[in-house]
């Protein structure tokens, strides 16, 4: 009776192993995705692809671009996408009174329409609102005990003003960092004391 190879008999070997790797393979790739953010996945579909998507975040910042050149808001509003999210940055300086969680009066009509902007995407993104100041102590005898609360007042007027342009409130958290998260030290260069200290203090709206 004929035999067959002992080669023959373990090739499926091969492709078991084969099989394996590549499971192991997707597995990693699956993993690895799940960590990414949304912003970083859109920037890896953009390079694939080669353009963006109507509901990307970059897209998001050029709607919010063009709104904010239409309405010359260019000192007050600010726009970059990053890793972990498009960022609305509004200067506090000019949105409210110096010490004080109140929107101005004048720019609380400009201030929704901007938001607006972000309305119909609640749906898709989250929102995180964040606080800052700089680190000038608050002094004694005003509505805030520190900059904790000033920052963190701010944030929670922002979080209403989503809320009533349409944004889903289970999509949004409040964050409050004082002075804790200063910008970028490229970002300040060339800036007067005065100015430097005025780009500090902002709230943030970050969509991821």
């Amino acid at each position: 009776m004929q035999r067959r190879a002992k080669g023959h008999e373990e090739s499926w070997l091969l492709s078991y192993a084969d099989l394996i790797t590549n499971l192991l393979l997707f597995f990693v790739l699956l993993l690895t995705a799940a960590n990414l953010s949304k912003g970083r996945m859109q920037q890896i579909a953009k390079g694939i692809s080669g353009s963006d998507s109507p509901t990307s975040l970059e897209s998001i910042r050029k709607e919010i671009d063009a709104e904010i050149a239409r309405k010359r808001l260019q000192e007050m509003v600010s726009t970059v996408v990053k890793d972990d999210g498009l960022e609305l940055s509004l200067n506090s300086g000019l949105v409210f009174d110096s010490g004080s969680a109140k929107i101005r009066a004048e720019l609380e009509e400009t201030l929704r329409s901007m938001l607006q902007v972000l309305a119909p995407y609640s749906s898709k993104y989250s929102f995180a609102v964040e606080g800052h100041t700089d680190p000038t102590p608050i002094i004694n005898g005003t509505v805030f005990a520190s900059n904790w609360e000033l920052s963190s007042a701010r944030a929670i007027v922002v979080r209403q003003r989503l809320e009533e342009v349409g944004v889903v409130r289970d999509h949004i958290r409040v964050e409050g960092y004082a002075d804790t998260r200063p910008l970028p030290e490229e970002q300040l260069q060339g800036l007067t004391p005065e100015l430097r200290l005025a780009r500090l203090r902002r709230v943030v709206v970050r969509i991821y």
